[in-house]
């Protein structure tokens, strides 16, 4: 009971430097003192969570305003550290920003000139490789850089991995090995990708009765999910629902 006590004294001190810091109303800090346990209940649910909340969102917001603004000032920031210090991690974040802006032949280069010595088999490394090679539409690169990634490091788990192979194989032509890993990966992925890739790709094939359902199912999940969700999802949601149409 001490310790509980003392815990609860602590905690209420706390709220209450916050409160009086922060220049929230004085009845904050009487609830806090004379009402313990409600008031810091309270407190917490009507005026932490929503400053946490709304400093979440404001940096998300100012960070989206920058990136407007000045399109390319991480993509400078990453290349000034480089030139400053020539290491793997920052390599692997110049890449990194080169395939976000679209320019595959430098991240390819980068990404293949730091796999060397012990470097040379790094699943990170790899799998950036294989997205570059991917967003190139060098798909049987991409398989033998995917295949490499997984055969030195069998215990690499990872959904992007798995679904740039699934996507390499449908583009190279083997769709029922396509097939085969779209149904694996459908099972543990958390995103709408790899079961609309895969309904696409049961369409193609021609088994349409399938390919419904799959469509179906994502529009079911769609409507229970997250606003979060949501957003990442939206474009393979829009495909579920003009194939349902």
């Amino acid at each position: 009971m001490e310790i509980a006590g003392i815990f609860m004294l602590l905690i209420q001190i706390g709220f209450a430097v916050h409160a009086i810091r922060h220049g929230h109303p004085i009845f904050w800090v009487f609830l806090i003192i004379f009402l313990p346990l409600l008031g810091c209940i309270l407190y917490s649910v009507m005026v932490l969570l929503p400053e946490v909340i709304q400093s979440r969102t404001a940096r998300q917001g100012s960070k989206a305003l920058l990136r407007t603004l000045d399109p390319q000032k991480e993509l400078r920031k990453r290349r000034e550290a480089l030139e400053v210090s020539d290491t793997i991690g920052n390599r692997s974040a110049l890449a990194h920003e080169y395939l976000r802006h679209g320019m595959l032949d430098e991240a390819i280069e980068l990404y293949e000139s730091s796999l060397t010595g012990m470097y040379r088999t790094d699943p990170d490394l790899l799998l950036g490789l294989a997205k570059a090679l991917v967003e190139a539409n060098n798909f049987g690169r991409a398989r033998e850089t995917l295949e490499m990634l997984l055969g030195a490091n069998p215990e690499f788990e990872n959904q992007d991995a798995h679904l740039l192979y699934a996507r390499s194989l449908e583009a190279l032509g083997e769709l029922d090995r396509a097939l085969d890993e779209y149904r694996a990966l459908a099972k543990y992925s958390a995103g709408a990708e790899a079961k609309c890739r895969h309904a696409l790709l049961l369409k193609r094939m021609g088994k349409t009765s399938e390919a419904r359902a799959l469509f179906e199912d994502i529009l079911k999940d769609a409507k229970i999910a997250s606003r979060h969700s949501h957003r990442l999802n939206k474009e393979w949601v829009d495909i579920a629902k003009r194939e349902v149409a």
